[in-house]
């Protein structure tokens, strides 16, 4: 199978969302979907950084510790992660675009939470039911994307789609800033509310749904509880070990949560319904198209939080100018990836993929080797190759993944893929933080942490740009093995010169 998949056979069943009568699709209706599914991507993503730069204010003004803000950063994204699984697998068996609408609601109701907060662990509160709204968005968006689309036109689609979604994690940093400079972090939340709110309206009145639904299946309970409690776990221990204890807990809950994930994965193979596919890692592209994405994200997902920190507490920059000196990093990435999309659908995915991931791998080498304390145009030189090589791979690689997998199985491909993304990101931070805790130790880099705005001593700028040097020289090396995954998914074919299946 080439990494375009087969002709599409989607069953048309044209059923809008609240309503049972079927009837023709209007003219233009993947346009709609493409801009709603963009909004809702835009609207989750711009959710997962956009708290960034406010955190070290957020700190000082709720009392919250190192552990507690690391949570508040990474407990939104956990939940995404857990959640996506079992909701792309509900989503194919009763309906993508009312998942899709409920994904709205709630996510609008958790940013209300957030923003009234009163205490750290009501912020907590708060992410986390948008966590759950964010995911009930993702888990459906691209599926839904990639059933209005022919197999023609869908690398351009989800390009667009793609990019929005970069943008979101990466504008969350400047307005993140210019938020928080001018309204306070609390309206950071209170934003969302009346986007959210038209955002679902709108889904409601336009969105049908026409993808192939799956029949007989049901919900694999057990693989959703061995998974969260997993995942969970191996996180615990991270965050044990950025806050600096060194006992006996913290190897005792990586070796549950290794084992747990050990047994989900022994589960799953055996359930009739599995929570994760397997059988979707017998197609070649699927299967190395998510090993390099992971792995991706395992090597890029902190780099923004701990480049924020650093210009905030190495060069004492306001959270709006850290997320200014980032820009090129952004924009290089809006320009790129509905390129690269575009291209992908002409040309196939090995060859764009496998070239930016070589390309971050070198972006990644520069900002460990510049001195962030030197002049910024070598930065920025470096965050313009990231931007490349991210752009370069990302809307490629999504359009090989999902273009692999049949359309009734796209709702759950779809989630595996964001869970699989997802989950580098996370492992990507706390592992982050830790090789700065590490090196740097865990109460002089919650001293970093709480003070970012206003810069720190030398001696704490040098041991945590130390630490930084450190993560960024791993994620060298997992951007290369990422670009020799990439290049082993096989030969890439365009869809005017398909092979046939």
């Amino acid at each position: 199978m080439n990494d375009h998949g087969g002709p599409d056979t989607r069953a048309r069943l044209a059923l809008p969302l609240g309503r049972g009568a079927a009837g023709p699709l209007p003219s233009g209706y993947r346009w709609t979907v493409l801009v709603n599914t963009t909004v809702g991507g835009f609207m989750a993503s711009l959710d997962g950084s956009i708290l960034t730069v406010s955190l070290p204010t957020i700190a000082r003004d709720l009392h919250t510790g190192v552990g507690l803000m690391l949570w508040i950063m990474m407990g939104y994204t956990v939940v995404i992660t857990a959640l996506l699984l079992p909701l792309g697998r509900l989503a194919d068996m009763r309906g993508r675009v009312r998942f899709y609408f409920a994904g709205f609601v709630v996510f609008t109701l958790g940013s209300a939470l957030s923003g009234s907060s009163l205490t750290g662990e009501m912020l907590l509160l708060g992410r986390l039911v948008q966590g759950v709204g964010a995911a009930l968005m993702w888990s459906n968006s691209t599926a839904i994307l990639t059933d209005a689309f022919p197999a023609q036109e869908r690398g351009m689609a989800l390009g667009i789609n793609q990019v929005a979604i970069l943008a979101g994690s990466i504008g969350g940093l400047v307005l993140g800033g210019v938020i928080t400079s001018l309204l306070g972090w609390r309206w950071i939340f209170f934003v969302n509310v009346p986007v959210g709110a038209f955002g679902a309206l709108w889904t409601a009145t336009s969105l049908r749904e026409i993808g192939r639904r799956a029949e007989g299946e049901s919900i694999d309970v057990p693989g959703v509880a061995l998974f969260v409690s997993g995942l969970v776990l191996v996180l615990l221990a991270l965050t044990r070990v950025v806050a600096g204890d060194r006992g006996a807990v913290v190897p005792a809950l990586f070796t549950a949560g290794f084992a747990v994930l050990l047994a989900f994965v022994l589960v799953e193979r055996h359930q009739p319904s599995p929570m994760m596919d397997f059988a979707l890692f017998r197609l070649r592209a699927f299967t190395f198209g998510n090993a390099s994405q992971f792995l991706n994200a395992l090597a890029r997902g902190a780099l923004m939080f701990m480049l924020t920190f650093a210009f905030q507490g190495v060069l004492g920059a306001s959270p709006l100018k850290a997320g200014v000196l980032l820009l090129p990093l952004s924009l290089t990435i809006l320009l790129t990836g509905p390129l690269s999309g575009t291209l992908s659908d002409r040309w196939g995915s090995r060859g764009l993929t496998t070239v930016g991931l070589a390309v971050s791998a070198v972006a990644m080498y520069l900002l460990a080797v510049v001195p962030l304390t030197g002049p910024y145009p070598p930065v920025a030189a470096a965050l313009v190759l990231a931007g490349l090589g991210n752009g370069m791979f990302n809307s490629p690689n999504t359009s090989a993944v999902m273009g692999s997998v049949p359309p009734q199985r796209r709702g759950v491909a779809a989630s595996m893929r964001s869970l699989v993304f997802n989950a580098g990101q996370l492992f990507s931070i706390a592992l982050a933080f830790t090789i700065v805790s590490t090196s740097m130790g865990a109460h002089r880099l919650a001293a970093f942490l709480a003070g970012a705005t206003v810069g720190v001593a030398p001696a704490q700028a040098l041991a945590f740009e130390g630490g930084l040097r450190h993560a960024l020289y791993l994620s060298t090396a997992l951007s290369l093995v990422a670009a020799a995954l990439s290049f082993l998914r096989g030969a890439s074919v365009g869809p005017t010169r398909r092979a046939p299946r």
